[in-house]
This record gives structure tokens, sequence and C-alpha cells, in this order.
């Protein structure tokens, strides 16, 4: 069985570029996924390697499951950066529809974030724990996230102080989106489990 270890989008890109030579082997390959630079690359990541495993019956990834979850955080995180928090800003000072439902989405997401950190932490496993930078800062960014939009939402706060909010939150979104990701070793996992 060969092993491709993957450290790097860049090995995902050059792998599928390789995926025609390497497909028409005979010999089965584990895809072993060790680390990301940052959590925003993860959906990339995930969008070209689900397909090659998938279409391969000779590879295997056993790291997939937990790539599609850092992927899905990363999705999450990209629509707070990309959508809630722009229209947050623009609309602000008001504190009319468009701040409130960027407010409810902010709160909603907050949510999702802590449940898909779970999934991500459940599948690395506790070898991984340590080295885990993922999910204490999305720990902290739903935190945040949560106590702003509802401390707003029920009229504890106001425009002035989101205002002066509103940089902070961007900045913890940009910090874990930029945040390397380790992957468990499920080789030493099994081993370790047996």
């Amino acid at each position: 069985m060969m092993l491709y270890e993957i450290h790097s989008h860049a090995q995902i890109q050059a792998l599928q570029a390789r995926s025609n030579e390497l497909g028409h082997s005979n010999k089965s390959m584990l895809v072993s996924l060790v680390s990301l630079e940052s959590v925003r690359i993860a959906r990339e990541s995930y969008a070209l390697l689900r397909p090659l495993i998938m279409e391969s019956r000779s590879w295997e990834c056993l790291e997939l499951d937990s790539l599609s979850d850092v992927a899905g955080l990363s999705l999450e995180i990209q629509k707070l950066e990309h959508d809630v928090l722009p229209q947050l800003t623009v609309q602000v000072a008001k504190l009319e529809r468009g701040a409130l439902e960027a407010l409810l989405l902010m709160k909603n997401s907050a949510i999702k974030l802590l449940h898909m950190r779970k999934c991500f932490k459940e599948a690395l496993g506790v070898l991984i724990a340590k080295e885990d930078l993922v999910s204490a800062k999305v720990k902290k960014l739903s935190m945040v996230l949560h106590d702003t939009a509802v401390h707003v939402l029920k009229g504890n706060c106001n425009s002035g102080l989101l205002q002066e909010r509103v940089p902070f939150l961007v900045q913890r979104v940009t910090d874990v989106l930029k945040t390397p990701v380790r992957f468990c070793d499920t080789r030493k996992r099994k081993y370790s489990d047996e």
C-alpha cells in the first residue's frame, strides 16, 4: 500500500494533478491528512480531496470526516466574514432591520459553531487535543459572537458600543481563519487502541 501524506493544500492540488496517473495503478493508497495551513483553506481542500477519494476504489483517507467538519467551520466563519459582519458594520448606527437581521444571524452562527467544534473535536480524538488550536479559538469566537448579539438584542448595549465592538469581532474571525489545522494521525490512534 502506498502512503501519501498531506501537509498543505498545495499537496492536495498535486495529488489531483497526478490522480489519473496514480489511479491507473493497481496499488491501493492511503492518503494521510496531517495538517493544513489554515482553517480558511479547509473548504477548498475538502472540495478537491473528497471527489478524489470517492472516485477511486483503491484510495482511502481516514481523516476525511475530520476535514469535512473543519470545512463546515470554515464555511460558517466565512459567511460571518463576508455577509454578516459587513452588514452589521454598514447598518449598526441605526440598529434598523438590516442590523437586527445580522445580529440574529450572528447569534445563530455562534450556536452552530459550538456544535461544529464539538464534532471536530470528537473526530480528532484525544491524542491530538493538546495540539488542536482550532477548537479553542472557535469556542472563544462563538462566545464573543453570542454574548454581543444577545446584549444588543436585549437592549443592554447601545449602537455606539456595538460599533466599537465590530472591528474586534472581525479580528477574531480573521484569527480563527488563519489558524493552522492539525489532524489526528489515525494510524497512531489505531495502534494505541489495540
